[in-house]
């Protein structure tokens, strides 16, 4: 059952039981314009017990689920923002960014690290996706750094419950609040930056969600993000609206045989992309040729 863990909370404890992440939605004033806008902040705290007290609808949904590649929801608390905050279990190596880099899995040093530890990254993550598409759970903000990778090394999705949370309380002008955040972008598909006849923005689906996976693969693969070439935000998006994909040549330590399911995951049309069990499929082809070849 969902549970309010405020009173059990505690910042800066001598006694520690239970390491959790607080993540929190904050409003912020824009430098220029003086509009609010929204950031997510991400903070340590520990937690040494649970309480039961009122269900809220979006994260009692995300509460339920259960899997091993996706990061489980403790509960809710106050105190770090406006915002109802989220408590998951603290991950410690990071976010798949940060363990890319750590695990040296750039171009130099891809040789000296076995090359199935790439395949099994993947697997956990459309594993991931495939149980919350199943569950009609849309992520809608899939992104590297929302990908969390565990102490024995499993990857696991995070992050899903901000966005389902957060599109109730915020107003419908700020519903894509995800698409704001500096960087995400990257990984973000066309479709959710373009602004429908009626002034309204495209809602996140499970073929967006697919997008952004397609922008993962080439990560975790090539421990290059999405357009690493580009540094400016605006011209990222301009690549994005355009449909202007990620060029195959900036990427030539990519595995050949990963490109054709990475170029169908970023489809203009969503409709071509394929299905978390599309994807799987092939990923799992690949790590077992890759597992008899060696």
């Amino acid at each position: 059952m969902l549970q309010d863990l405020s009173k059990y909370i505690i910042k800066d404890g001598p006694t520690l039981l239970l390491v959790v992440a607080v993540k929190a939605l904050q409003v912020y004033a824009d430098d220029q314009l003086g509009a609010p806008k929204m950031k997510k902040i991400k903070s340590i705290a520990y937690t040494t017990g649970r309480h039961f007290v009122e269900d809220k609808r979006e994260l009692k949904i995300c509460a339920k689920l259960n899997h091993a590649n996706i990061l489980r929801i403790h509960g809710y608390t106050y105190g770090f923002g406006p915002f109802p905050a989220i408590i998951s279990p603290w991950a410690e190596n990071g976010n798949l960014t940060v363990y890319l880099e750590n695990q040296g899995a750039g171009s130099d040093s891809r040789s000296t690290i076995p090359a199935g530890k790439f395949s099994i990254r993947l697997r956990d993550i459309i594993a991931g996706l495939q149980y919350l598409h199943a569950n009609s759970v849309i992520h809608g903000d899939f992104n590297g750094p929302n990908v969390l990778i565990r102490a024995d090394g499993t990857a696991c999705i995070a992050d899903f419950g901000l966005s389902l949370m957060y599109s109730e309380i915020v107003s419908a002008s700020q519903a894509s609040w995800t698409s704001t955040l500096k960087g995400n972008m990257r990984w973000m598909a066309p479709e959710l930056l373009a602004e429908r006849e009626d002034g309204s923005q495209a809602r996140p689906s499970k073929q967006s969600d697919m997008y952004s996976f397609g922008g993962i693969m080439l990560q975790v693969l090539t421990n290059k993000v999405p357009y690493y070439h580009l540094t400016n935000d605006a011209a990222i998006i301009l690549c994005i609206v355009k449909s202007q994909t990620p060029p195959r040549f900036r990427y030539p330590e990519l595995p050949e045989q990963y490109w054709p399911i990475i170029e169908q995951c970023w489809s203009t049309d969503p409709r071509d992309r394929p299905s978390t069990k599309g994807a799987d499929t092939t990923i799992s082809n690949e790590f077992n040729l890759l597992s008899i070849s060696r």
